[in-house]
């Protein structure tokens, strides 16, 4: 048997974006197989917070279970699972009562 180790190879870049779907990595979360969808990615507000990843946080039936926040720079050296088709379609109506 023959196993070769190539970690100095470059691996194909996927840009973190919305839709893009990560495993939980901590807690009660990753123990469940929960997994985190990019909702939206926000613009920095000022130089002391720059943007930040939106996540939808559901578990492994596909069942909402909370939501988060992460500096887009978490991701950066994350690999998505698989990628949520159509969040970048969703619209939301607000309307006064």
């Amino acid at each position: 048997m023959d196993i070769a180790l190539d970690f100095d190879s470059p691996s194909p870049v996927i840009e973190t974006r919305p839709g893009n779907v990560y495993h939980v990595r901590g807690g009660r979360g990753l123990r469940d197989g929960h997994m985190n969808i990019i909702i939206a990615i926000t613009e920095p507000k000022d130089r002391y917070q720059g943007p930040m990843a939106l996540c939808l946080t559901i578990d492994k039936e596909g069942d909402p279970r909370g939501v988060t926040s992460y500096g887009l720079h978490y991701f950066e050296d994350k690999m998505p699972i698989a990628y949520c088709e159509g969040v970048e379609d969703i619209r939301l109506i607000v309307r006064s009562l």
